[in-house]
């Protein structure tokens, strides 16, 4: 069994090392398509995680009438709990955020003897993008003062931009760019196979199967795609530690999160494997099948 496992393994070699030039361009433009949608999911990824870490800066603050008191308040409580987009309703004591805003602000509150605030709750939203959805619905409830619903909201529709551009840049580009890697792996083990084709002949007329006939071209494909998902994972590891320099040279005090440089390479090499060898059968899903004496 090792013994035919190590046979295909060296037929897959033997053709990438024949057509280089091929499966450089195809393990290159793999690379480049995995990079910018790697890169740019991993920039998604960290805007989104950043949406949802200061989520409490994006709060929607919620202003009651002075009538509403104990039950109601637990009632109402219950109510903004379950409209779409709430992930949380904290209740905020008036006097607790009267002590916080004199702590905080006592340049503003100094000389206000009374508590003009009311009660109020602080909702923390699934995504920024329900905001103006759950203002609409929490505005409507009777115990909400008029124009009581507040919430930072060019923050958050920045917020939301940003993430829309990074998807739609990354899909539309990466797209373009996997359907071009597709075209080379294909073509190259199509090139591969009609080089070999007069070894495939042999084969065939000693009975060797579809199967160990068309392994090491899938293997082929595997090795191109991983190779390139690796070389993509490295590319923007190095780019990330570009960025940070940059960006370090004008705030020192900068920070930024550790690249998952292993998780990455696993991946982008799982997907880019998962690719080629796709590709590959795309390109050997027809019958291997010559003709005696047509001059193979």
């Amino acid at each position: 069994m090792f013994d035919r496992l190590e046979f295909l393994l060296m037929e897959a070699l033997v053709a990438i090392r024949r057509n280089l030039l091929m499966t450089f361009a195809a393990v290159s433009t793999a690379a480049v398509a995995l990079f910018l949608l790697g890169g740019l999911a991993y920039v998604y990824w960290q805007v989104n995680q950043l949406a949802t870490d200061v989520s409490g800066k994006f709060e929607v603050r919620v202003w009651l009438k002075d009538e509403v008191k104990g039950a109601q308040i637990t009632n109402l409580a219950k109510r903004m709990r379950k409209v779409n987009g709430v992930k949380k309703a904290m209740w905020v004591p008036r006097d607790k955020e009267w002590q916080k805003m004199q702590t905080e602000m006592p340049e503003m509150t100094r000389g206000v003897d009374q508590n003009p605030l009311t009660d109020s709750f602080k909702l923390i939203l699934n995504e920024l993008g329900d905001a103006p959805g759950v203002k609409r619905q929490i505005q409507q409830m009777p115990e909400v003062v008029q124009d009581g619903v507040v919430y930072m909201k060019d923050q958050q529709e920045l917020m939301d931009n940003v993430l829309h551009i990074v998807r739609w840049v990354g899909g539309v580009l990466g797209s373009i760019l996997l359907v071009t890697s597709a075209i080379l792996i294909y073509n190259a083990i199509r090139l591969t196979i009609l080089a070999r084709r007069r070894e495939i002949r042999i084969m065939q007329l000693v009975g060797a199967s579809n199967l160990t006939i068309r392994t090491p071209f899938i293997i082929e494909g595997i090795l191109q795609g991983a190779t390139g998902g690796i070389v993509a994972a490295l590319l923007i590891r190095t780019a990330q530690s570009i960025f940070e320099g940059n960006v370090k040279q004008f705030m020192i005090s900068a920070t930024f999160p550790t690249f998952p440089t292993w998780t990455a390479i696993g991946l982008l090499a799982g997907i880019g494997a998962v690719f080629g060898a796709f590709c590959s059968y795309l390109a050997i899903r027809e019958p291997l099948r010559y003709r005696v004496g047509s001059g193979i």
